[in-house]
């Protein structure tokens, strides 16, 4: 789990998902908004990605684990899953690599 630091709060979410830019890749795509001075994330995986609350937190917590080694700055960011996949398969992590890049 992320730092509660390094998490965005339900207001920051919001402002995000409306004034935010997208990126998108093959499993996630992420909603982001330069400018605050170290990074701050939020994860969100919708019911049509996973039925059960249980698979969507295992979804959401490898999300959150994977971010963690990453030390960016600069950028409040949204990632949502948008199809079903292991919590840390290559695809995956790929995706998050170059999610993070650009």
């Amino acid at each position: 789990m992320l730092p509660k630091r390094r998490r965005l709060s339900a207001r920051e979410v919001k402002d995000v998902l409306a004034a935010g830019r997208s990126r998108r890749a093959s499993l996630l795509s992420a909603k982001y908004v330069t400018g605050s001075n170290v990074l701050r994330a939020s994860a969100v995986v919708s019911k049509k990605v996973a039925k059960k609350a249980v698979e969507r937190n295992r979804l959401r917590r490898a999300l959150y684990r994977a971010l963690t080694a990453y030390k960016g700055t600069g950028t409040a960011v949204i990632f949502i899953q948008k199809v079903p996949a292991g919590p840390l398969t290559p695809a995956f992590l790929n995706d998050l690599v170059v999610l993070l890049k650009n």
